[in-house]
């Protein structure tokens, strides 16, 4: 799934939020939540000490990459984490994200986003922040899953299709209200009905408008070969 600043004030990025992916470096644990958001899905898709089955041979997987640039061009881009270096073949054109400020009006139903929530005492879940993603996003790190990594007890991480809820009433298209509302996020086998206070923070992804750079800490969305060579289009920088 782990995008900012990015940072306002307002939306500095918490340290909550990184779940999505493990945290590369002290830098990348002030890094987006919304990066959290894309990778939380891959952390928790397989329970640890179980391997993940192998992909039949000549397939191609997806995989995340996050960590810091240390070399970009056209072609080819270098991220190092606190383990490990990747080399990553880019594809043209390459889409590079970032996070900006919005709030609960761009939040409209059927739009795709990654909540942050934390169950309360009655079993209902609160959202925390919300993560808009544009449309050639949608399905990123879809699912829902408890966060277990720079995140507040009992925080869950949930991505997918934002709907109102039966008992909601959508106030001007979107889910903002004086009292807040309650929305279902649906997802591929399931959903989650989730408690929208009126002041929760909400950032959106966009196109960054300007090239990678060395230092950026980035999720790149590749896709291995089976050759294991990496290759992507979409980077999600969360900081730099």
């Amino acid at each position: 799934m782990r995008l900012d600043h990015f940072a306002t004030n307002h939306y500095t990025a918490r340290p909550a939020f990184i779940a999505l992916i493990a945290v590369a470096s002290a830098c990348s644990t002030k890094a987006s939540r919304v990066a959290d958001t894309a990778t939380a899905a891959a952390a928790a898709a397989t329970p640890p000490n179980i391997p993940s089955p192998e992909p039949p041979p000549g397939v191609a997987t997806s995989t995340m990459v996050r960590g810091a640039v240390t070399s970009v061009s056209a072609t080819e881009l270098v991220v190092k984490s606190d383990t490990s270096t990747a080399t990553i073949k880019l594809a043209s054109p390459v889409m590079v994200y970032g996070r900006a400020p919005a709030d609960l009006s761009v939040v409209k139903p059927n739009t795709f986003i990654g909540v942050t929530s934390v169950r309360q005492a009655d079993g209902s879940e609160r959202a925390t922040e919300i993560h808009v993603f544009p449309e050639d996003l949608r399905g990123l790190g879809e699912g829902s899953r408890m966060m277990t990594q720079n995140a507040a007890p009992g925080s869950r991480m949930t991505n997918g299709t934002a709907n109102p809820s039966s008992g909601s009433r959508m106030s001007n298209g979107n889910i903002a209200s004086a009292n807040g509302n309650d929305i279902v996020v649906q997802y591929a086998g399931g959903s989650q009905t989730i408690t929208v206070p009126p002041n929760t923070p909400v950032t959106q992804l966009k196109p960054l408008g300007r090239a990678l750079a060395v230092g950026d800490q980035v999720v790149v969305l590749t896709t291995r070969n089976a050759d294991g060579s990496l290759l992507a289009s979409k980077v999600l920088v969360s900081s730099k």
